[in-house]
């Protein structure tokens, strides 16, 4: 979240994609894939006993929300400014990330249960 805040404090391009179509949404959908991935994966790790939805819709809640106030701290920068085409890319990235997580990750938790076994 520090990264995509300082990011978006700056005018940027990125040298070598100029002529990409679509760039700035690529790499808003990519930066909030990633941001809905973590948040996802520190949600479901807080709370295990959860159903594995619930953890998921409040990553996705909170990395959308990131990216609305990250459009508004946009307009509050020069040479930025707000999209809403960007909140939509963000918004899909951020599903995106929290859906591969959900797909992609071993949802078992191991609890300590004070005694060893033998895995033979």
């Amino acid at each position: 979240m520090a990264l995509i805040f300082v990011i978006s404090s700056f005018e940027v391009s990125v040298p070598g994609v100029r002529h990409l179509p679509f760039r700035d949404k690529a790499i808003h959908f990519v930066e909030y894939a990633v941001l809905g991935w973590l948040c996802a994966s520190a949600a479901s790790r807080a709370w295990p006993s959860l159903a594995a939805w619930r953890p998921a819709l409040f990553a996705a809640f909170v990395s959308k929300l990131w990216g609305l106030s990250d459009e508004i701290h946009q307009a509050l920068v020069p040479g930025r400014s707000p999209e809403l085409a960007d909140l939509v890319a963000d918004s899909l990235g951020s599903l995106a990330g929290v859906v591969a997580r959900q797909l992609f990750s071993n949802r078992t938790v191991r609890h300590y249960t004070g005694k060893f076994t033998s895995m033979d």
